[in-house]
């Protein structure tokens, strides 16, 4: 009996390994683990969209197949949260709704790519990016976000690094894992690169509605003529504290967003109809009391966590946005995976290690700051 020999191309999900450790340590310790890894948001959604959803579930119909693409409430409603929350225009044949942001990586990825064709990924940067192409035989070659460059875009890094068999660029922003943010300005030039090189150009827009300190996020289709080029990616898992509901867009170039509707159509059977309105109620009635409550939360855990990794000797910035601190570990540890599994082992703390995001993440550890911190004092004595 055999597999298929595609699956030595890629290798398990970090998450999933990172989870099973969490497991032998909590038995063999016998406490429970204070888990900063995932990036699983648990500020408890709005009471009134969950009694939306409650009223959308009881519908007659609700049970039924909802068919492909996004119905009229959810088309209209992304459309006018685009216009009024962006200024950016979209057609019908401009959004689709995704099965949650993930759902838009992978597929996507076999829209655009064949074997042995390549695309840049962000170092560091999340590794979802690459694992479906992985499977396709595609190459993922990465771009430098480096200290140097305050974990920027270095645009004559990236220019070096397009080929004749480059297909797109993946670009993420505020950035998963080091919080980095971006101005117009720099999507306007990576637009102007990513015409003038004939290549697509995919934003990663997920957490443009986590911001702190007066930082307001913009998306890649402010640019003028960016549709040309280039689509993004938006998701209810951050915005709106959905995460295991699955829902996600993208919006932007029509030819990407058919050919990814395309796939889809060969891969599921389309976002559940109650989910679908309740995308639609949430964008329609957006709750801004819980969203400034929700990102109260995390900007206070944020301060607290970051007194405690000071004391362990590690270096960071706080981030604009997104829900992680981006931090450099003591001079004395060989790389982030020795400092990981000694945290997890000696304190039983969960950091991810930076390798998890490339090789420039050797010296660093991602720490998520959307987890319960209630009883972290228990954790640093």
């Amino acid at each position: 009996m055999q597999f298929s020999k595609r699956m030595d191309n890629f290798s398990e999900y970090v998450f999933v390994k990172l989870g099973r450790m969490v497991a032998e340590v909590e038995k063999e310790s016998g406490r429970k683990v204070l888990n900063l890894g995932p990036g699983s948001p648990d500020f408890p959604p709005s009471k009134i969209n969950l009694q939306k959803l409650k009223e959308f579930i009881d519908e007659p119909q609700a049970h039924l197949y909802p068919g492909y693409g996004a119905n009229k409430e959810l088309s209209e409603a992304l459309t006018n949260w685009y216009h009024a929350r962006f200024g950016v225009d979209l057609k019908d044949d401009e959004l689709y709704p995704l099965l949650g942001a993930k759902d838009g990586v992978s597929h996507l990825s076999m829209a655009l790519l064949d074997k042995d064709d390549e695309f840049l990924v962000p170092d560091p940067g999340y590794p979802g990016f690459s694992g479906s192409a992985l499977m396709l035989g595609a190459k993922p070659l990465s771009y430098n976000l480096l200290e140097k460059n305050y974990f920027k875009i270095d645009f004559d890094d990236l220019s070096r690094k397009i080929t004749s068999r480059t297909k797109f660029i993946w670009v993420n922003f505020p950035s998963n894992p080091t919080g980095q943010v971006i101005r117009l300005a720099e999507l306007e030039k990576l637009v102007v690169l990513a015409k003038k090189k004939k290549i697509w150009l995919v934003y990663d827009n997920a957490y443009s509605e986590i911001t702190f300190g007066g930082y307001i996020a913009p998306s890649i289709l402010q640019v003028p003529g960016a549709k040309d080029v280039c689509v993004e990616i938006g998701s209810f898992s951050k915005t709106f504290s959905l995460a295991g509901y699955r829902m996600g867009w993208m919006v932007g170039n029509s030819q990407v967003i058919e050919a990814l509707a395309k796939v889809k159509s060969q891969m599921d059977s389309g976002m559940a109809m109650t989910l679908q309105k309740l995308g639609a109620y949430v964008l329609n009635n957006f709750d801004n009391d819980w969203h400034e409550k929700m990102i109260e939360s995390y900007e206070k855990r944020r301060d607290i966590i970051a007194v405690f990794l000071k004391k362990l000797g590690l270096k960071f910035d706080l981030p604009k946005a997104g829900l992680y601190l981006w931090a450099k570990i003591p001079d004395n540890y060989r790389d982030a995976d020795d400092f990981s599994i000694e945290m997890l082992k000696e304190k039983q703390v969960l950091f991810t290690p930076g390798t998890a995001f490339g090789k420039n993440g050797k010296k660093y550890v991602r720490i998520s700051f959307c987890s319960n911190i209630e009883n972290i004092n228990n954790y640093f004595l």
